[in-house]
C-alpha cells in the first residue's frame, strides 16, 4: 500500500503541474493581442502600413534619372532661351518688329539689379519700347513676343489710337542675359 500511496502522490503532483501548465496556456490565450484574431489584426495593420509606405515612396523611384533629365532640360533652356550677347536681344526685337510689320519708335534697355529671388548667373533686362502700326500687326507683334524662342515677359501694355487707323503700343517687358555676357560688356 505504501507503493500505492506513493503512486497516488506522484499522480496528484503531475496533475497539479499539468493544471498549472493549462492555466498558463489559458492566460496566454486570453491575454490581449495574443489570440489568433489579435495576431491577425496586427498583421493587417502592418500590411496597411507597408502599403501606405510603398505608396509614399513610389514617386521617389527613379528620382536620380528624373534629376538628371531636369538638369539637362534646364541646361537646354538656358542655352536656347537666354542670350549671351546684348546684340542678340536687339537683333531679335528688330526681327520681330519687321516680321509683324510694325515700326519701332524707340527701344530702351535697362539692366536691373539682381534680387534675392533671381537666378544665378542671369541678368534681368528691362525693356521699354513703342511701336506703331495697324491694330492687327500690333497684336501679331505682342503674340510673337510671347511665343519667341528668347524669353520675353510682358509686364505692361498701353495702346493708343492715331489718325488713319494706326495705333501706338507702349510696351514694357523683361528678358534675361547670361551674366558672363554682362561682365564682358562692363570690361
Amino acid at each position: 500500500m505504501n507503493n500505492l500511496a506513493h503512486i497516488k502522490r506522484r499522480f496528484f503532483t503531475i496533475l497539479g503541474i499539468l493544471a498549472v501548465i493549462d492555466l498558463a496556456f489559458l492566460v496566454y490565450l486570453l491575454w490581449p493581442g495574443s489570440s489568433s484574431s489579435g495576431r491577425h489584426a496586427r498583421e493587417q495593420t502592418l500590411r496597411q502600413q507597408e502599403s501606405s509606405l510603398r505608396h509614399e515612396v513610389e514617386p521617389l523611384k527613379d528620382i536620380d534619372r528624373e534629376l538628371l533629365k531636369t538638369r539637362s532640360d534646364i541646361d537646354t533652356f538656358y542655352t536656347d532661351r537666354i542670350p549671351d550677347r546684348w546684340s542678340e536681344i536687339s537683333a531679335e526685337l528688330t526681327s520681330l518688329t519687321h516680321e509683324a510689320g510694325v515700326v519701332p519708335e524707340s527701344i530702351h534697355y535697362t539692366p536691373s539689379q539682381p534680387g534675392k529671388d533671381d537666378l544665378q548667373s542671369v541678368q534681368r533686362v528691362e525693356i521699354e519700347t513703342s511701336v506703331t502700326g495697324e491694330y492687327g500687326k500690333v497684336a501679331r507683334f505682342i503674340n510673337s513676343l510671347e511665343q519667341d524662342k528668347l524669353m520675353f515677359i510682358i509686364e505692361q501694355v498701353t495702346l493708343s489710337g492715331k489718325e488713319g487707323g494706326a495705333v501706338t503700343l507702349q510696351i514694357k517687358f523683361q528678358t534675361f542675359l547670361k551674366e558672363a555676357a554682362q561682365d564682358r560688356a562692363q570690361s
